[in-house]
Formats: C-alpha cells, structure tokens, sequence
C-alpha cells in the first residue's frame, strides 16, 4: 500500500487533535484534547479510561497536518489525513475531529522544519515571547527563512512564527531515504512513554504510532496502523531480521494488531506495549514471542 497523494484542502490548525470514530465517541474524560490540550488529556487519562479509547479513537493529527474535509456536522468534520495511509480508506486515515481544530493550509515551501525534541515552542521572535507551546515531536512546518539558527515557519491559518530550538530543517519530502539506526534512535527518545491507544505525539503513543512518528520525523511516511505497516514492508525472514526492521505480532487466527522494532540484539524488541506499560527495551516475554508471525523492513 504505498503513501496516498490526497490533496489537502484544510489543515489541523491546533497542536494536536484526536481523530475519532464518530463525534459521539469523546466522553467526559476526554474534554482536554476537544479543547486542543494534548498533555492534559493524556494525564487525566486512568487506567479505565485508556482502555475505554479502543473502539471510539484511532489516531491523533499534528499541528500543519493536511487533511482532506469531507463532512461538516454539527460542529464536527469528517476528514481523511493523507500522511496517515490506511487500510481503511486509500486517500488517508477516515475520522471526526472537531471543526474548530482545522483551518487553511500553511504557505508551500520547498523546505520544511521538522521538530525532534519531545516538544517545542512557537515563538514570535527568536527567543522571544511564545505563540504556542507543547508543539509535539515530528511537527512538520514550511520554512519561509532561516537566520541565526532559527527557522522562520508557515502556520496552518496564515501568519508566521519562529524555531529556535528542538528542530532540523530538511527538503520537503514525504518519501525520504531512511537510516535503520537513525530510526531506532528516534524512538528510543520515548522509552518510559506511558502507552496510549490512538496516541501519535510526545504525551502519548501506542504501539504503531510510535512506529509511524519516528519514520515521520525522519522524511519517510508509512501507514499508520501495524496491520497496514505489516502489509507494506518488505518481508524478512525471522532468522534475517536486522535492527531497525520490525516484528509483526497477531493472536491465533486474528489479524496482525501489535508491532514493534527489532533492536540487534537477539530476542529485544523496542515496543509500546499496551495500556498499563510505558515504552520499553526489553526481551520479548514468552507470550509475546508466541504471538511473533513476521518482520519486515519499512527502511527500503
């Protein structure tokens, strides 16, 4: 399944959102990110609570991300996203997000900047007074110019702010060559990362997520969910895995539902691997090596 090439005709205009099955799906819990506050939504999530997200969310969108607007409903917008392949949909992951957390598309660039630290802050001038906080790892925004080691961007809705930290600045691309290792680094950033079903950004991620943002951050779109990562990688032999390929894990007779990278060493597997448990490098516990089907390479 190869990357969509959806056009956008709307952008996600806040600094994270959660892409929802209907617009009936958020609970009570959830009124923190439908208020565009990804770190509070993730800690005010329980143990209850995160377990209660698989059914009703699916994945989250990062501030600048192109979505294509289907629907307006009620305050709601029913969407694809186009860097998020899906099995699902080929134009892009489907979904509701609320429609105050889109707007226009930031200016085209050929260059974009890219954050990779945890988070980052939008500011109005170098080193000067914040526009926006909590902007999440893997970001992506069109530069408009660079001075001093700060990056002058384009905001979805129009207007400019700065980088000044936390950040690269790389061709516009959505298919850039990929270093296994190079990935492997960008997700050990989150080892100790609570797990959170549907997360995809510095407060919270599961297992595919983790996956799909640390290829993101690097210039390399892949899909979004581990069945449509599995389907998409080049097939390794279990006995040929290398770091930086990943191993594809499913229950008997069920379809591919967990995913995580192979490190090099034998048997240790960098993974999210569930609700209750953080990001982790760790040997693959006997159940989970039972439920190992196949590995496949996503760095070709």
């Amino acid at each position: 399944m190869p990357p969509t090439t959806t056009s956008a005709t709307h952008a996600v205009g806040v600094r994270t959102t959660t892409l929802w099955r209907t617009p009936e799906s958020p609970r009570p819990i959830d009124a923190p990110i439908l208020a565009a506050d990804p770190r509070g939504w993730a800690a005010a999530q329980d143990r209850e609570a995160r377990l209660g997200l698989d059914g009703i969310a699916d994945t989250q969108l990062l501030l600048g991300e192109p979505v294509e607007l289907l629907e307006e409903r009620d305050g709601w917008a029913r969407v694809v996203v186009p860097w998020q392949p899906s099995g699902a949909d080929p134009r892009g992951y489907p979904g509701w997000v609320p429609l105050a957390h889109l707007t226009t598309p930031p200016a085209a660039s050929v260059e974009e900047a890219v954050v990779v630290e945890s988070t980052a802050v939008l500011r109005r001038t170098p080193g000067g007074p914040p526009v926006l906080d909590d902007v999440s790892y893997a970001t992506i925004l069109p530069v408009a110019s660079q001075a001093d080691g700060a990056a002058l961007v384009h905001l979805p809705g129009g207007g400019q702010a700065w980088l000044d930290e936390g950040f690269l600045v790389r061709k516009a691309s959505r298919q850039l060559p990929v270093d296994a290792s190079a990935v492997l680094e960008q997700a050990r950033r989150f080892v100790g990362l609570d797990y959170l079903w549907s997360g995809m950004c510095a407060f919270g991620l599961d297992c595919s997520g983790l996956v799909h943002i640390s290829f993101r951050a690097l210039g390399r779109v892949v899909p979004r969910d581990a069945k449509d990562q599995a389907d998409f990688a080049e097939p390794v032999p279990l006995d040929e895995v290398q770091a930086g390929d990943l191993f594809f894990f499913a229950k008997p007779g069920k379809e591919i539902s967990h995913v995580g990278f192979a490190t090099g060493a034998e048997s240790v597997i960098l993974h999210a691997p569930g609700t209750g448990n953080p990001v982790e490098e760790a040997p693959m516990s006997g159940r989970r090596k039972q439920t190992l089907t196949s590995a496949g390479r996503l760095t070709v």
